[in-house]
């Protein structure tokens, strides 16, 4: 939860995190709606590039700060890239 809230069927990107995690990435979470994060980076606590692979198929939202970017069908096993 530190990272990204997926209960309102948005990825709602957090940067929750301790000061010395300035820059960084984490890798291989699982989401809600069968979507797994690949890859989420930051710098400077704010995250910069999200890399989402869908499971099964269906709509994908991503938000961060107010920016809502959206694929309407994901499609199974595909991964999208989100920059921000």
């Amino acid at each position: 939860e530190m990272f990204v809230q997926s209960h309102t069927g948005v990825f709602e990107l957090r940067t929750a995190l301790p000061d010395v995690w300035k820059d960084g990435s984490v890798k291989g979470l699982r989401a809600r709606g069968g979507f797994v994060i690949d890859e989420l980076t930051w710098k400077d606590g704010k995250p910069v590039t999200v890399k989402i692979r869908a499971t099964v198929k269906g709509q994908l939202k991503v938000s961060w700060n107010g920016t809502v970017k959206t694929i309407g069908k994901a499609k199974k096993n595909k991964t999208y890239t989100f920059t921000f």
